[in-house]
């Protein structure tokens, strides 16, 4: 259906009110002509005035469409009242925001929503918070799965980049303006200030900085506490679905990326309501995936082109990102038979450089292919004679974060970064395979089981998957981490048993480097690269370990310790790369 002019549609500031008396800044924008319509709800802390001209989905055309549509400070953000306490208070708020909106006279009754990050949490946090009128969303780069899985921790190891990234540079300037007090303004705007020195000198990426002594401002004292909880703090669950999807009755569109930080729960959010939708017998979700991070879906990222099909402006000629909405809206909240013939996934498929539509993720029929770790830096099919390779892990020196899936600041930047300069480091071991003489398409979840001995007490393992070129470069695909002493700790609830490694003993560690969708050439390699850090992503490790709850650290006996870490491979060791293959059919050969 052609998409009408906006002009001449009406604009209003107006009040939400929740149970509590508090009242969120609300901007309406009414179609053209005489309602009711259904309506569009994003809430997010901000400031919602930027979505009305730009973001990634155009809010003229979702009114010239012929949708009601609201954009709305949270609690305590902007021009809306209260205390922002992150992710705790969108459960009833956003219950409370979805009622008020569908009772409005210009709304039909029926409300979906939609959003990125934040405004993805939102979107869940409502629908849990119970709103009937909640008939469809479009939830982005969600964090919504889990706090351990690639939020504040990853393989039991703290997320401090990107905590960092968020609390500092996202949160903290607009709750340091809304002190009314001038002295308590400046002093704060002290606190702020001398956090960014330390942020951007590298001092708090030290090993225990975190821990150590910091007047900082209270966002960043937030986010602190936060990383001291144990791993199986009810904190950590605050604002996130959980394993259990049950609840989340409004069909879903998800939106990711390829190097999104939160590609792992944007993943298992559609697993778990693909999952609940075969249980109810109730319409399952959509998922899109790109070559995009959490700020970036141009498909030019990390000194990638992926071509112009790649973009949200273009989507291989299926309409852009807008369209996309319009369509899942127009089914959703409108009966309307938009979706008829549409494949409910599709995924860019890099190193192709095109998209792909399934059924499914991963496809149907996939396979494991498993290659296996050797000597002289071979990674092969064939499991290897027994060996092992060693390096030496320094904390005082720790290995830079080079592109992945990330969510930083500059100069630190995500995506299919070249790995070739911190491959030449002592401390990164890598194995790779003969040149391939066939395309290999990998297409589905990546992981690593690696068997490991160190001189230490505890150890952090960062795996990432590359596509070596012929000339020579070495781009990363995927990456994950596990500490040692969290390897029963359960992704999600937290629980487990947390123990320190003995020193000289092989242990196995699994690593998840969540998923990808690439075609590695004929003539490149795969390549697997292991290390113990990646700073400022992941918090150092002292290789010591520091208790039951090594997400606090040890404020009371700091130090760090250098460690020897030995990787075994072949007979009793079978250290490999596990891949999941599609079918033939699914990805045929590029031309």
């Amino acid at each position: 259906m052609p998409e009408r002019t906006t002009a001449g549609a009406e604009r209003r500031e107006v009040w939400c009110t929740l149970r509590d008396g508090t009242r969120l800044r609300t901007i309406l924008r009414l179609p053209v002509g005489s309602g009711p319509w259904p309506a569009l709800l994003l809430r997010h802390p901000y400031d919602v005035t930027r979505d009305e001209t730009g973001g990634p989905v155009s809010v003229d055309r979702l009114v010239g469409a012929g949708y009601l549509v609201a954009l709305q400070d949270v609690r305590g953000r902007y021009a809306s009242e209260g205390l922002f306490d992150p992710s705790a208070q969108e459960r009833e708020d956003g219950a409370d925001a979805v009622a008020w909106l569908a009772a409005l006279p210009e709304c039909d009754g029926l409300v979906g929503m939609w959003g990125a990050s934040y405004a993805s949490e939102t979107q869940f946090s409502a629908a849990l918070g119970g709103s009937p009128a909640l008939r469809s969303m479009v939830p982005s780069v969600t964090p919504v799965a889990s706090g351990l899985d690639g939020f504040r921790f990853r393989g039991g190891v703290r997320e401090l980049g990107s905590m960092f990234a968020w609390s500092h540079f996202a949160i903290a300037p607009n709750a340091v303006a809304r002190i009314v007090d001038a002295d308590a303004r400046s002093a704060e705007q002290a606190r702020w200030a001398e956090v960014d020195r330390r942020l951007m000198s590298g001092e708090l990426f030290r090993p225990g900085a975190l821990d150590a002594d910091l007047d900082a401002d209270a966002t960043v004292a937030w986010m602190r506490d936060r990383l001291r909880e144990p791993y199986d703090s009810p904190a950590h669950s605050v604002g996130k679905v959980g394993a259990d999807a049950h609840g989340i009755d409004a069909p879903a569109f998800l939106v990711g990326g390829w190097y999104d930080v939160f590609l792992g729960s944007t993943l298992a959010m559609y697993r778990r309501l693909r999952a609940r939708a075969a249980d109810s017998g109730t319409p399952g979700p959509h998922l899109i995936v790109g070559p995009w991070s959490h700020d970036n879906m141009t498909g030019r990222i990390g000194g990638a082109d992926f071509g112009p099909s790649s973009s949200i402006d273009d989507l291989g000629g299926d309409g852009d990102l807008t369209a996309q909405h319009l369509r899942w809206y127009d089914a959703t909240l409108r009966g309307r038979n938009t979706l008829d013939g549409v494949a409910p996934v599709r995924i860019f498929l890099m190193g192709a450089d095109r998209w792909v539509q399934l059924a499914e993720f991963p496809p149907a029929g996939s396979t494991e292919l498993a290659l296996h770790l050797g000597a002289d830096e071979q990674l092969d099919r064939e499991p290897a004679a027994a060996g092992s390779a060693s390096f030496d892990s320094d904390p005082a020196d720790p290995v830079p974060t080079r592109g992945g899936a990330t969510l930083l600041f500059p100069p630190y930047e995500p995506g299919p970064l070249d790995q070739t300069e911190l491959e030449s480091r002592p401390d990164v071991l890598s194995w790779r395979t003969a040149p391939l003489a066939d395309e290999l398409v990998v297409m589905g979840q990546v992981s690593a089981v690696l068997h490991v001995a160190t001189t230490g007490t505890d150890a952090n393992l960062v795996v990432r998957l590359c596509d070596e070129h012929p000339d020579g470069r070495t781009v990363v695909l995927a990456d994950g981490i596990q500490r040692g002493s969290a390897r029963g700790v359960d992704p999600i609830t937290g629980a487990g048993p947390v123990a320190p490694l003995t020193p000289g003993r092989t242990e196995e560690f699994r690593v998840d480097l969540w998923s990808t969708a690439h075609a590695f050439r004929a003539g490149h390699r795969i390549r697997v690269d292991v290390t113990s850090t990646s700073s400022p992503r992941w918090e150092v490790g002292t290789n010591r370990f520091l208790g039951s709850n090594p997400s606090q650290g040890d404020v009371h006996e700091p130090g760090v310790d250098a460690a020897t870490l030995t990787i075994a491979f072949g007979g009793e060791h079978p250290s490999r790369l596990l891949l999941s293959i599609p079918p033939a059919t699914t990805a045929p050969r590029t031309t």
